[in-house]
Formats: C-alpha cells, sequence, structure tokens
C-alpha cells in the first residue's frame, strides 16, 4: 500500500512540475508586428521663406552616395524615411545621401530646366537594443548631425536636427530647409 501511495505523489508530483514548466513559457517564436524595430530616419521639407509651413519637392529621387539604386524615385512628397547602415557599433558612423529634385528635367533640352543634385551627410552613432527573444535586437542611433555639401547650385538651403536620438518613427528627425 505505500509503495502504491509512492507512485502515486511521484505521478502528481511529476504533473505539478510539467504544468508549472509549461505556465512559465512565453511565446518566444513569434515577433509581433507591433513591436519596435529599428528606424528609420524622417526627413521633413519645409518653405525657408516660411519655416514652419512644409513644402513638397518635385519628383525627387533619393540614393545613398555610391549606390545607383533608389530609396526614393520620382516622387513628389514633403517627407522622405531613409535606412541607416550601422559599420560599427558604438562608434561613429556616417551616411551620405543625394537627394535629386526636379528629376525629370534632364531629359529635355531646355537649358533653362535642369534637375538639382545635393548630397547630405548625416552621422550618427548606433547602439544595439534588446527587444525580445524572437524579435532580437535593433539598432538606435544617437548623437545624430547632419550637413550638405556647397556646391555652386544648393536647392538646399539649410538643415536642422529635431532630435539627436533616433529610437522611434513617431516624428521627424531631420528638418531641410528649401
Amino acid at each position: 500500500m505505500k509503495q502504491i501511495k509512492f507512485h502515486q505523489n511521484i505521478k502528481i508530483l511529476l504533473s505539478l512540475l510539467i504544468i508549472l514548466s509549461l505556465w512559465s513559457c512565453e511565446r518566444d517564436d513569434i515577433c509581433a508586428s507591433t513591436t519596435p524595430t529599428t528606424p528609420h530616419l524622417i526627413i521633413r521639407f519645409y518653405n525657408i521663406n516660411a519655416i514652419s509651413e512644409t513644402k513638397t519637392v518635385r519628383r525627387m529621387d533619393v540614393t545613398a552616395e555610391g549606390n545607383p539604386k533608389f530609396i526614393v524615385s520620382d516622387k513628389t512628397t514633403d517627407s522622405i524615411v531613409l535606412p541607416l547602415k550601422v559599420d560599427a557599433l558604438d562608434n561613429l558612423n556616417t551616411s551620405r545621401f543625394v537627394l535629386t529634385k526636379d528629376r525629370d528635367y534632364d531629359t529635355d533640352d531646355d537649358p533653362n530646366t535642369v534637375s538639382n543634385a545635393d548630397i547630405i551627410e548625416v552621422k550618427y552613432t548606433p547602439e544595439l537594443i534588446y527587444v525580445s527573444r524572437a524579435c532580437g535586437y535593433k539598432s538606435v542611433f544617437n548623437n545624430l548631425s547632419a550637413t550638405r555639401e556647397t556646391d555652386l547650385s544648393n536647392w538646399i538651403i539649410d538643415i536642422q536636427v529635431i532630435n539627436d536620438t533616433i529610437n522611434n518613427e513617431n516624428a521627424a528627425h531631420i528638418n531641410i530647409y528649401h
């Protein structure tokens, strides 16, 4: 009789251990679509003559310098979203973008209508942040700064960093005035 009761107690104890181990498990195989991931750089364009008013850029192309693949192609817009590359964690990184406005003007023979390309340089320090077992890590970008390369006919007049940390995509990080 004691041996039967001992086996029953062992079965109950093992059952409790299994139930407790399953109860403490979390779903870690799926990263929810609402989970924030590595954010992109958001740039808003403003009117240089009325700095509180957004201003669209006509038929704009954006490429990463040295890469002919378009990030933005033939878009008339007052804001863009750009990816930042990570070369080295916790060190200063640089991304350079070529922003070309009026891209269609290069296709005609009129010397009064030409497209205009400006280069902006964005510097930042990437940092990895643990999100979860399913989602892994995301990058945030700290110490953001931006400059415009000067040429003979810049269409970008001024650049202002609004938020020097990129940790979400809720608002613009850089304002460009033209």
